[in-house]
């Protein structure tokens, strides 16, 4: 090799080291770019997630400002934004009072009402069926033919341990009860995220789940699909019904050997009904009450745990231990005309004040509290003054506000009131209405004694009046029941007290 040749090889090597120098940098360069790529993708993810983010069925929504509240340990929702998230109507107001009050609401799909008060330890949901809903058909979102089995107007209340707040003069629901009131099983497992997954969706879910296990099918009553953001299906197999949860291997909570299963939303119960028996079950297939000879059985009162059972045309009332209240011995149990005093506030429950239970027994009514105490025996014309006077409102409750909590009791035509702290009358019946009216707001409440009107306010001072100038033994349910000269007796004594 000369000198020239050496000078060339040398060059070259030069230029070969060079190129290797460069890739070596290039590809180190590479590598951080690499690296700092990644490093800024994790970083926004890291961002991202401490974003809080919703989604409704897989699809994200957008968080309003208004949206989302926080009070200590308790997260809330905006109900007028999170209904119209999810396609429900949203009204201002009490429901079927025509009012603009800004701590009521009542939001509605196509099938069912939910009534919503600040502060309220309950809320109502109805089932109200929209005529040609497309829920109910094949071509709805649930894919087959769905039926309600509950009436309309039909009602459950949901006890709440948490209230709904007022705040800004919007109403907020907290988290908790999201399922009870939009049917929707809410996920927030994941920090940051909250994914809702709606009835539709999780039905075609269930639907799956049950035919990988060889159910034949699935219950299509709404009521039994709302069982599902609970972890509950009700499937079938040969018009038998039985219970498995929605989640894991789907282990069976009821066996499929029920002709009927009725979910309960609001106690997440069970009624079932299998070879003329009926019973209450709970969501862990634990009996509640037993499978007694009842006809039927169905929710008296949510709050006190009290159910209506039926026998052979009469009806009784057990509570949730299964132990019996009231004997199966009454023609009904509640006031049949309760619509009548729809203005007054008697509320939604079947409990006159909260712990009263009314009878029906041969055409005439009594009495009962929730423990099965006799209060006023069966043998009252009716509850309640029905008024037909343009003016002058229908009077069942007379408020505490008046002077006493009192229930107004048909005798013969005749009216007079029950005092429900007492457990006695307090004003005889020798009155020909008792009813109400409401000026500019205001409401003041009468009894009629032949041409006079008497302000019921007065009444009762008179009637005070007399007992401590004239004490008298008292009149309660336990004296012998009213006969004609009781209600003689109880004439003068009533005339004595109003003409001063």
């Amino acid at each position: 090799m000369n000198l020239e040749e050496s000078d060339k090889f040398v060059e070259e090597q030069r230029k070969t080291e060079q190129k290797k120098k460069i890739v070596l940098v290039s590809i180190v360069l590479c590598a951080i770019l690499v690296a700092l790529l990644i490093i800024l993708i994790i970083y926004i993810q890291y961002q991202d997630s401490l974003k809080l983010k919703m989604y409704v069925d897989g699809n994200q929504v957008k968080i309003t400002a208004n949206m989302l509240k926080q009070d200590g340990d308790t997260s809330y929702v905006n109900i007028k934004a999170f209904s119209e998230m999810l396609g429900y109507t949203y009204t201002k107001g009490e429901y079927k009072k025509y009012n603009e009050n800004i701590d009521s609401c009542y939001i509605k799909n196509n099938l069912e009402v939910v009534a919503i008060t600040a502060e309220s330890e309950t809320l109502t949901k109805y089932i109200e069926v929209v005529e040609g809903a497309p829920e109910l058909t094949e071509e709805g979102p649930y894919g087959m033919q769905m039926q309600v089995e509950s009436k309309n107007g039909e009602s459950n209340t949901f006890v709440l341990s948490k209230t709904v707040k007022l705040i800004d003069d919007e109403l907020y629901l907290p988290f908790d009860y999201l399922t009870d009131v939009y049917n929707i099983l809410v996920d927030t497992s994941t920090p940051n995220r909250i994914r809702l997954y709606t009835l539709p969706t999780l039905f075609q879910s269930a639907k799956q789940k049950a035919a990988a296990l060889e159910y034949t099918t699935i219950s299509g009553v709404y009521e039994n699909i709302r069982a599902i953001p609970y972890g509950l299906i009700v499937v079938g197999n040969n018009g038998i019904y039985g219970v498995i949860e929605a989640g894991g291997q789907g282990k069976e909570i009821l066996s499929v050997k029920y002709e009927n299963l009725e979910f309960l939303q609001n106690s997440q119960e069970f009624f079932m009904r299998a070879e003329n028996t009926v019973g209450l079950l709970d969501k862990t297939g634990a009996t509640i009450i037993q499978p007694r000879d009842y006809d039927d059985i169905a929710i008296l009162d949510e709050i006190e745990q009290l159910y209506l059972v039926e026998k052979d045309r009469k009806y009784g009332v057990v509570n949730r231990k299964g132990e019996i209240v009231l004997h199966v011995d009454y023609d009904a149990i509640g006031l049949k005309n309760i619509k009548d005093f729809e203005e007054e506030n008697v509320g939604d429950r079947n409990l006159l004040f909260d712990k009263c239970i009314v009878v029906e027994l041969d055409d005439s009514y009594g009495l009962y509290d929730i423990t099965g105490k006799e209060l006023l025996k069966p043998v009252y014309e009716g509850f309640g003054c029905i008024s037909d006077v343009s003016g002058e409102d229908s009077v069942l409750i007379v408020p505490k506000e008046v002077g006493v909590e009192g229930l107004v009791i048909n005798f013969n035509g005749l009216y007079a009131i029950y005092d429900i702290e007492k457990e006695e009358i307090v004003i005889p019946a020798v009155y020909s209405k008792i009813y109400s009216v409401t000026k500019a707001g205001e409401t003041n409440y009468y009894a009629q004694f032949g041409d006079e009107q008497l302000n019921m306010k007065d009444v009762l001072k008179n009637v005070q009046a007399s007992s401590t100038e004239q004490p008298s033994e008292e009149t309660t349910d336990e004296v012998e029941e009213p006969t004609e000269e009781n209600e003689i007796v109880q004439e003068t004594e009533s005339e004595e007290v109003i003409v001063e």
